[in-house]
């Protein structure tokens, strides 16, 4: 499938000061990031899921998060944005307002958005806490469409977002409030001050993995060391490199 095009320049800063994760931000009608008709974005009327990290920088007119248009705007389409008069999240299909949360995000703060329908029924939720649902069957096949992160991608890009966007994604399934909690849990100590989320040193060639039952660590590793891993996020790490082998229990690790 196609990638992103990046359309101009976009700006990448870290999320927190030291942290390892960037976030996405400069976007504008010429600055954006923009992906070719995808067949796999063609959910017809069944579940999908967009969900990512926000942080805006002020609301000056309704800012979009993610949207898929065709370039003449021809419907179907749909948007997840920052609502101007609000700041809440809302979710547009063809234009018209499906859902929108409440919870004014416009405070420079991240947040995790999600938006999913399950069933017929369209639910916005903010961190791990559902702030909107509303019934919604449209089929959203359209084979002229673009995807356009940060903006709306039609022949005059608008309505861009003023803020940063990070660790954006979408799929044809509906995941649980459960498992929005989840994912919200593990994903928000990398926006944490000095979170480290990569393997240490400079290879991501992995010559060995070990998961320690007891201390629900994950040891990984490399030619430049063994890095540990508290669910996504890396607390500690070793400068010898790892050869074929580690194993790990009960806080005591070998390696070879």
């Amino acid at each position: 499938m196609p990638g992103l095009i990046v359309n101009g320049t976009i700006t990448r800063t870290k999320v927190a000061p030291g942290a390892d994760l960037v976030g996405y931000s400069g976007f504008s009608a010429s600055n954006y990031l923009e992906q070719p008709y995808n067949p796999d974005l063609d959910f017809g009327t069944g579940d999908f899921c967009v969900m990512g990290w926000v942080k805006s920088s002020g609301i000056a007119g309704d800012q979009t998060i993610v949207s898929r248009f065709a370039s003449d705007s021809a419907s179907p389409d749909w948007r997840l944005e920052l609502k101007s008069s609000t700041g809440y999240i809302g979710f547009r299909v063809n234009s018209t307002d499906i859902v929108t949360g409440s919870q004014n995000l416009a405070n420079g703060i991240w947040a995790f958005v999600t938006a999913v329908r399950s069933a017929g029924v369209v639910s916005i939720y903010v961190d791990n806490s559902l702030v909107g649902s509303a019934a919604n069957t449209t089929d959203l096949d359209n084979t002229d469409a673009l995807l356009g992160v940060g903006i709306v991608p039609v022949a005059s890009p608008t309505s861009y977002f003023n803020g940063s966007l990070a660790l954006l994604r979408i799929s044809a399934t509906a995941p649980t409030a459960d498992q929005i909690a989840k994912i919200y849990n593990d994903e928000k100590v990398l926006f944490q001050e000095n979170a480290q989320a990569t393997l240490y040193g400079t290879s991501d060639a992995v010559t060995a993995l070990a998961h320690d039952p007891v201390t629900d660590l994950l040891h990984v590793g490399t030619s430049d060391g063994r890095s540990v891993f508290q669910g996504l996020r890396r607390v500690d790490n070793t400068t010898d490199a790892v050869g074929t082998a580690i194993s790990a229990s009960n806080g005591m690790v070998a390696e070879e």
